[in-house]
């Protein structure tokens, strides 16, 4: 390292940590961790608005000092509060907040992702029919697939403006799919076949192996029409590899 990068990285060494500093380093403290803690803020409004200001200011101060920003754009920055608050001990008392976070962490990620595409079927109809086992089609970009031991799309949703925060489950596992519709970013619950089936398509299922799965052979025109007419599938490609790829048992989450 240079000494110029030694020299600036004891200078971001000192703004995060609990050092006392000089007045003026401590102003320019005090302004990083505001900026910080206002990227946080709007990334996560229903977590600030579930804590209060007080504990989401503490929360956002603990987790810029354990994780600087390593970006220059600020809408990189929190990535990992999720699992920060999952670890946090102050957050012991509220299991579903770390789950709730990582559902508006994909909420804002969704946001920023690019436009979905749309399947072409033409396309698709032109591919020979014995190659189309091999076919794999893909998520958008902006879907996510979270699951948690809590009912977090309900919370989220409880939690928007001009709702009161009362949601309608206050237990239960959750599956929500998160995904751009437009230029608007919608969350939903999914039954667990639905969930299987994108989460089969996510890591990279070619339609052998999904119609070899009994469950979804029952319901593939469904679910195939649902999921591309909403364009949470969005596109598809041909799996060229001698032996086209499984349907993997995805894990939770």
């Amino acid at each position: 390292m240079s000494a110029l990068g030694e020299l600036q990285a004891r200078f971001l060494d000192e703004i995060f940590s609990d050092a006392p500093l000089d007045p003026r380093r401590a102003i320019y403290r005090r302004n990083v961790l505001a900026n910080l803690h206002d990227a946080l803020a709007a990334a996560y409004p229903v977590v600030r608005r579930l804590v209060g200001e007080a504990f989401f200011r503490e929360a956002a101060e603990r987790f810029a000092r354990a994780h600087p920003s390593r970006s220059g754009d600020l809408h990189r920055f929190g990535e990992g509060f999720g699992q920060f608050l999952s670890r946090y001990p102050h957050a012991a008392g509220l299991p579903y907040l770390p789950g709730v976070a990582r559902l508006e962490w994909a909420v804002a990620a969704s946001f920023h992702a690019a436009d979905p595409g749309r399947v072409d079927f033409e396309r698709l109809a032109e591919v020979p029919e014995p190659e189309r086992v091999r076919v794999r089609f893909r998520l958008q970009a902006g879907a996510h697939l979270i699951f948690s031991d809590y009912p977090i799309a309900a919370i989220w949703e409880a939690n928007q403006p001009g709702r009161d925060g009362t949601p309608l489950a206050t237990e239960g596992e959750d599956r929500a799919l998160v995904f751009r519709e437009g230029l608007a970013v919608q969350v939903r619950s999914l039954v667990p076949l639905d969930w299987r089936f994108l989460r089969a398509v996510a890591v990279g299922a070619t339609m052998e192996a999904l119609a070899e799965d009994a469950e979804f052979a029952e319901q593939l025109e469904r679910l195939l029409v649902e999921w591309t007419g909403i364009r949470v599938i969005d596109d598809f490609a041909l799996d060229r590899r001698e032996k086209a790829l499984g349907a993997i048992s995805p894990a939770r989450d």
